[in-house]
């Protein structure tokens, strides 16, 4: 058990990094998407042993979870250009709180402290939204979406534990969302290529550390521990992200936007607290 404890302070070590690389390297956030899903993908299939292809019922999974990620990735990116680092993380790790409504539609009865949790979050994204001057409402949005998006990925990831196994689930998600983000930059006539060297070496390393290091490792986790730690390690995720955005950035907020950031990550935590 120490050992996956060890395993999940990595991934949400790793996970805080990816909006610091984000802003780095400054690319459109569906290209940033797709590139780091690209290169992730090129990651796994040089380490994974064997896919075993899904029946018909299955691979609505990995298809659906992808399809999600795409989006979270797409539109939580592209919020960083509209809002700091610490506001747009603090909003779309309320993914939390999406991923347990619809947990609840699949099955799962809302419990009183979860409602609670959920309503105190969006007091505290009500409060923290208005409490940035440098964040504007574009960001907000965005990160919401991203948010929303991030909800449904990793309620699939959960859901799909028993169905399919987790070599094919994660190659084939990562596969599906490279497609769409790549579709979604298409569509946005977006530039894919172009970029000086420093972005490039961004797009790898946001594979490499926080994708093959966080996601990855989430994923796994969610299959090996019960759910509360794993997304009560959210709540890591947001600290780690605005402090390296401080540190690395420079990006500091007043009082106020950091007491917003406390309300939305206290109703997280009571949210996931009693998820199960």
């Amino acid at each position: 058990m120490i050992k996956l404890y060890l395993l999940l302070f990595l991934a949400v070590l790793s996970v805080s990094s990816a909006s610091i690389f984000v802003v780095l390297a400054n690319a459109p956030g569906p290209v940033t998407a797709f590139w780091r899903l690209f290169f992730s993908v090129l990651i796994l299939s040089v380490f994974t042993r064997s896919i075993r292809v899904p029946k018909r019922g299955e691979v609505v999974y990995p298809i659906a979870a992808g399809s999600s990620l795409a989006i979270h990735f797409s539109s939580w990116m592209q919020s960083l250009f509209y809002a700091s680092v610490a506001v747009s993380t603090t909003i779309v790790c309320t993914h939390a709180i999406f991923s347990a409504v619809f947990s609840s539609l699949l099955g799962e009865k809302p419990k009183p402290t979860q409602v609670i949790g959920v309503v105190v979050a969006i007091i505290g994204v009500y409060f923290l939204s208005g409490a940035d001057p440098s964040s504007k409402p574009e960001g907000v949005i965005l990160a919401l979406i991203g948010a929303l998006a991030g909800g449904v990925y990793f309620t699939l990831g959960r859901f799909s534990r028993s169905k399919i196994d987790f070599e094919s689930y994660v190659l084939l998600t990562y596969a599906t969302a490279a497609f769409v983000s790549f579709a979604i930059s298409l569509l946005l006539k977006l530039p894919l290529f172009g970029y000086p060297i420093k972005t490039w070496i961004f797009f790898v390393l946001l594979a490499a550390v926080p994708m093959m290091l966080g996601h990855t490792l989430i994923n796994y986790l969610l299959r090996q521990m019960k759910v509360v730690p794993v997304t009560a390690s959210i709540i890591g995720e947001a600290v780690g992200a605005a402090f390296l955005a401080w540190i690395i950035l420079a990006q500091a907020l007043d009082v106020k936007a950091y007491l917003s950031m406390l309300v939305v990550l206290f109703g997280i935590g009571i949210a996931v607290k009693t998820r199960e």
